[in-house]
């Protein structure tokens, strides 16, 4: 009895282990690393836009306190 009841739980515990390992396989695939990278790729993109788009508005306030003519300004985009 005392064997049956220990080789049970072994076989519940190898169990739980290989669903684990594989979930874990799974996520450090190279389609979810790629996934992964993009949406960190994405969100840096994101963040860089914005902080572009609050400089401009910034500037643009700036000028107008200053009063400073924006007509004469040549600059591009800052990318």
């Amino acid at each position: 009895m005392k064997r049956i009841f220990w080789l049970i739980i072994g076989i519940a515990v190898g169990v739980y282990a290989v669903t684990r390992l594989k979930k874990r396989a799974q996520v450090l695939a190279p389609e979810s690393l790629q996934e992964s990278a993009a949406k960190v790729a994405a969100a840096i993109r994101h963040f860089g836009d914005e902080v572009r788009e609050g400089m401009a508005e910034r500037e643009t306030e700036l000028r107008d306190a200053l009063g400073i003519d924006t007509t004469t300004d040549t600059r591009e985009d800052y990318r």
